[in-house]
């Protein structure tokens, strides 16, 4: 099973990224640890919050909620990663 999440700045108040993770307890989710310079610069600037949009669904489901969420956002693509802009 799966699930989606983003993490939202705290002084925007705005997603800027939207992940995937299929552990228990959030894990990947919650760990701030292993992301990318882009994301750490926002991370340095301000609190991140997480929110769990959707749990206990396929990887293939959170696959397809992912894209959506993506495009409903708008994306940024640097070095292979999306970035909500």
């Amino acid at each position: 099973m799966a699930y989606v999440y983003q993490h939202i700045r705290k002084d925007k108040n705005n997603v800027f990224y939207i992940g995937i993770g299929s552990d228990k307890n959030y894990t990947r989710a919650n760990n701030f640890k292993g992301r990318n310079e882009i994301w750490n610069n926002i991370h340095n600037k301000t609190e991140v919050f997480v929110e769990i949009l959707f749990e206990n669904i396929t990887w293939t489901e959170a696959c397809e909620v992912e894209k959506k969420l993506i495009f409903q956002y708008g994306r940024l693509i640097i070095t292979q990663v999306f970035w909500l802009i």
